[in-house]
């Protein structure tokens, strides 16, 4: 098991603190169409003794998630990108299909610990977004259409998938709610996240699990990562206090989650993939210009999650890889 991250801003200054810290795998996030930005990232990111792995965040997906015109065009490109990476020998491809394009957060500056700023949901607030999410049509799509639009996507990325080597990764909806602003949610429990590895049987389809995502939304983190044990590719760890409706990011010491029993739990699995930090609070001196994804209090998360690891894991997987943990 070994700590991944995105680096943000992705600058050679923050690629050496992910290196110092134990980070072994980088994140990119989607840079575009075309293979170069790619090749050019894994070049910069070697250059540290790092790998440059995984690929999430801003793919170009509502066409495909509501079945609009460019819905095959926008096909075509995700699975362009998933050559692309495998030419530049990346493995996982982290992909979401939430209806509004990304997470959303009514507020990103409630205080937490020492003064630092989080995120928060509060659906009494619905219809103001902090985030950069790009929003949905007009129209909204039933959740029977998106299950349907969702079988019709893994039918034609995963062949090619298969092909390159990648495995995706779908993370969860971000708020886990069956419904906003009149859309319907479907990516919102441990149930969903199985059935999406059971609609299209592929050792290429896989889950990102995302346990800041789903514990506001009653899910039982531990039961959910023994039942997706064999489709679990990727985790983000940040955690959280509150419900669905009403929740607030925090410290990944500080919230609802018990984040050495999950750590156990990936564990008992034989989860071998990268974790990698996820939403941290901004600290002081930071602009909050990016909530949830500021520096300094991500490399305090992959500190403790890399703490976590030493104290919990097995020492066959804790010494596993070129990074001891």
């Amino acid at each position: 098991m070994k700590l991944s991250m995105i680096v943000n801003p992705f600058t050679e200054e923050n690629l050496q603190r992910a290196a110092q810290i134990g980070v072994s795998d980088i994140v990119l996030t989607y840079p575009g169409p075309g293979v170069q930005s790619l090749l050019e990232a894994k070049k910069v990111v070697e250059s540290f003794g790092l790998r440059l792995t995984h690929l999430e965040r801003k793919i170009p997906h509502l066409d495909m998630v509501h079945h609009l015109p460019g819905c095959d065009q926008q096909i075509e490109g995700f699975k362009t990108i998933i050559r692309n990476m495998a030419e530049v020998g990346m493995e996982v491809l982290c992909y979401n299909w939430m209806p509004d394009e990304d997470w959303q957060r009514t507020s990103c500056d409630v205080l937490e610990r020492g003064g630092s700023r989080v995120t928060e949901f509060d659906s009494a607030q619905v219809g103001r977004n902090v985030t950069d999410a790009d929003g949905r049509p007009p129209t909204p799509t039933s959740a029977r259409k998106l299950w349907e639009h969702l079988k019709y996507f893994l039918d034609a990325v995963l062949p090619v998938a298969e092909d390159a080597g990648i495995r995706l990764a779908l993370h969860p909806d971000d708020p886990p709610l069956p419904e906003l602003l009149g859309q319907p949610r479907i990516m919102i429990s441990n149930e969903a996240l199985r059935r999406v590895a059971d609609l299209a049987p592929s050792p290429a389809n896989g889950i990102c699990y995302c346990v800041g995502t789903l514990q506001p939304a009653g899910v039982d983190l531990l039961e959910g990562i023994r039942m997706l044990a064999d489709k679990i590719v990727f985790v983000h760890a940040r955690n959280v206090r509150g419900t669905a409706e009403h929740f607030i990011e925090t410290w990944p010491d500080n919230g609802d989650i018990d984040m050495p029993a999950v750590i156990r739990a990936l564990d008992a699995i034989g989860y071998r993939g990268t974790i990698r930090p996820d939403h941290a609070p901004s600290m002081a001196g930071e602009d909050n210009r990016t909530p949830g994804y500021e520096m300094l209090g991500r490399l305090f998360a992959a500190g403790y999650l890399r703490g976590v690891m030493q104290a919990v894991l097995s020492p066959a997987i804790r010494t596993q890889g070129r990074h001891r943990v």
